[in-house]
C-alpha cells in the first residue's frame, strides 16, 4: 500500500539553498587544497612523492564525483521547488475564482 508523502515548499527553499551553501564552501576548499598540492608537487623529490601521488589522484577523482553528484542533486531540488511553487500559484488562483 503506498503511503501518501507531503512536500513543505520552504523546507525544501531552506535544505536547497543549504546544499547550495554547502557545494559552495566544497569548490572553495578543494581549489585550496589543489593550489597546496600543486605547491607541494613542485618541491617534493623524494621515494614517498611516487606512494602519495596515486592516492591524491584517488582522492581527486572522488571529490570530482562528489561534486558532480552535488550539482546534479542541486539541480534536481531546484526543479521540485519550481514545481511546488507552480502548483502553489495554480492552487492560489483557482480559489480566487
Amino acid at each position: 500500500m503506498a503511503v501518501q508523502t507531503t512536500f513543505d515548499l520552504d523546507d525544501a527553499k531552506d535544505l536547497l539553498k543549504q546544499l547550495e551553501n554547502f557545494h559552495q564552501v566544497m569548490k572553495q576548499d578543494w581549489s585550496r587544497v589543489e593550489n597546496q598540492w600543486a605547491n607541494l608537487r613542485s618541491c617534493w623529490h623524494d621515494d614517498q612523492y611516487q606512494t602519495f601521488e596515486p592516492l591524491y589522484e584517488k582522492l581527486a577523482a572522488t571529490h570530482k564525483d562528489s561534486q558532480k553528484e552535488s550539482e546534479e542533486y542541486i539541480s534536481f531540488m531546484r526543479e521540485q521547488v519550481r514545481i511546488a511553487e507552480e502548483r502553489r500559484a495554480k492552487l492560489g488562483a483557482l480559489k480566487g475564482l
